[in-house]
């Protein structure tokens, strides 16, 4: 079998990525919260900053697990794909459906402040799942509909077979064709988490030079269209996929080869607390600027700063006092809730 995945667990290239992208997560919807309140303009530099990260940043998630998920090499049958889907049905479903539920809530409660309008709760938890917990419900799919692989030939079948599902995704887009969410989504990413898998064969040396002569090529073009199309508005999802495949492989490329101890050491400690951000960083950063209007306080500045602060500090202090609290801890991390429980109850 020509299989050269090994068994590292942790790799810190993906800390680092994943650490980034969330900082940006949290930046990218702390500021459109406060462009949609009208606190500060939508202008060229806003509508291009934050149409360039959205190209990548979440795909750059889903590079991550692919590779991640590749690289545990647990699913080669049926049994352990339903074992895995279970799994990751608990670990992704969990906290997909409860942070969903409060924000419709939430969105309801407060619908006279908050910026967009609550939808019907079932038809969001299962058709149209909102931002940013879309990301767990699409990925959950990934894992439905994609089996680990055996060898470097199957990595570029399923590669080049993503880009062709990326292909009828856009022709889709661009057609009046109804289909299925989970369909229609993996149809569009699978490319990013077919990438990761791909990677996880060390099919293309990330560090060699003609690696890094096409990051330096690749930054510059997608700099350039970024800076052409997106000073405006441009929902062009050609555009879109140019410019995310251009900024994917260049960061891939700058995260295997640009190494610092200090980036590399938050990363790893942040890492346990990627889901809890993620989750919870758009209810608090949106209850602050709620709060913060009712006030009457108007500055960009101090919207930015503790939309910011809210949206790490305040789920993080809400992950640590979980751990302490299985049944609280299993809304955010299922399985490392019951493992807790489980232990405690043996040591008791």
């Amino acid at each position: 079998m020509e299989n050269t995945i090994n068994t590292k667990t942790r790799y810190e290239w993906v800390d680092s990525v994943k650490f980034a992208c969330c900082v940006l997560v949290v930046l990218g919807h702390t500021f459109m919260g406060i462009a949609e309140a009208g606190i500060i303009e939508k202008g060229s530099v806003y509508n291009l900053l934050i149409q360039s990260v959205y190209t990548f940043h979440v795909p750059l998630f889903f590079v991550c697990s692919g590779f991640l998920y590749q690289r545990s090499g647990r699913v080669h049958n049926l049994n352990s794909w339903g074992k895995n889907v279970a799994d990751k049905l608990l670990n992704l479903g969990v906290p997909y459906i409860t942070f969903t539920v409060i924000t419709v809530i939430l969105k309801m409660a407060f619908s006279e402040s908050v910026n967009n309008a609550a939808g019907d709760l079932l038809n969001t938890v299962f058709i149209s799942p909102v931002a940013p917990y879309w990301y767990l419900y699409a990925l959950f799919f990934m894992f439905v509909f994609i089996p680990c692989l055996k060898n470097k030939k199957q990595a570029s079948v399923l590669l080049t077979a993503s880009v062709a599902a990326r292909a009828v995704y856009l022709v889709l887009a661009y057609n009046p064709v109804s289909v299925p969410y989970p369909i229609k989504s993996t149809l569009g990413r699978m490319i990013w988490f077919a990438l990761g898998i791909f990677l996880a064969f060390n099919i293309i040396d990330l560090k060699a030079i003609y690696s890094k002569i096409t990051m330096a090529v690749f930054f510059a073009a997608a700099i350039a269209l970024s800076i052409y199309y997106y000073r405006e508005l441009n929902g062009n999802l050609i555009i879109q996929t140019i410019i995310g495949v251009l900024f994917v492989v260049a960061i891939l490329v700058l995260s295997q080869n640009l190494r610092i101890s200090f980036i590399e050491k938050l990363s790893f400690k942040f890492s346990e607390y990627f889901m809890p951000v993620y989750v919870m960083h758009t209810i608090f950063s949106a209850g602050v600027r709620i709060l913060l209007l009712r006030l009457g306080v108007q500055s960009p500045i101090i919207h930015i700063i503790c939309g910011i602060i809210a949206g790490f500090i305040i789920p993080i202090a809400v992950y640590e006092i979980a751990k302490k609290i299985p049944p609280l801890l299993f809304f955010i991390y299922p399985k490392k809730a019951i493992l807790s429980k489980r232990d405690k109850s043996e040591q008791a």
